[in-house]
């Protein structure tokens, strides 16, 4: 099956915004896609389903999208009432996917975990969900830029480019997606995709499962 590296939706080898293909290990697992401050995520305060934070209440930091955590168990992701669990997949040959996120969510937000269900990555693709910085899908280079000064923007991978944040106190990391090379990127030049990840630094890929 075809790899793709993902930020809205699909389109031939690529998805709208430019994320081209990429292969991911056949270790992760990805459902499809549907204010806090570094010290922690925030906590759900209603708006959304089941009072729950509405898609573009839960603020990104480094590893975290509000009450979800790279690295968090299965179990633990089900109990913030965001997941559902056990998903049949939505195109053949792909595994059951041991998280998904609740249908109000999937446009907005993917997630990818081991085979043990532990959350590995949370893939951003909806406007309107921001950083604790105030930047996120849509927001431009310069304003990432001038979020995050001290990151350097790096080559993603089929003509892309990408700019990663790290928290150095707890391991979280959050990447940013732009659809060009380094070199020819220009300040007006706008997000097309995130990643929150643990320990291990973004990919800004996606496969086709």
């Amino acid at each position: 099956m075809m790899k793709k590296q993902v930020a809205a939706l699909v389109l031939a080898v690529s998805i709208v915004g430019g994320v081209g293909a990429g292969v991911i290990a056949n270790a992760l697992i990805s459902d499809s896609p549907s204010t806090a401050n570094n010290a922690g995520p925030s906590e759900p305060t209603g708006g959304g389903e089941s009072g729950m934070d509405a898609p573009d209440q839960l603020t990104v930091v480094p590893g975290a999208v509000g009450p979800v955590k790279a690295g968090m168990s299965k179990k633990d992701a089900l109990a913030t009432g965001y997941f559902v669990a056990d998903v049949p997949a939505p195109a053949d040959g792909c595994p059951v996917r041991p998280l998904s996120w609740k249908d109000e969510y999937v446009n907005t937000y993917d997630v990818k975990t081991l085979g043990n269900g532990e959350i590995s990555s949370i893939g951003i693709f909806g406007d309107g969900v921001l950083t604790d910085h105030g930047v996120g899908v849509g927001s431009t280079y310069d304003e990432v830029s001038a979020a995050y000064p001290d990151e350097t923007l790096v080559e993603a991978g089929y003509i892309q480019a990408g700019l990663r944040v790290y928290d150095r106190e707890d391991g979280g990391w959050v990447g940013f997606l732009f659809d060009t090379t380094p070199a020819k990127i220009k300040g007006s030049d706008k997000v097309t995709f995130m990643e929150v990840t643990q320990g291990g630094e973004p990919s800004l890929m996606r496969d086709g499962c």
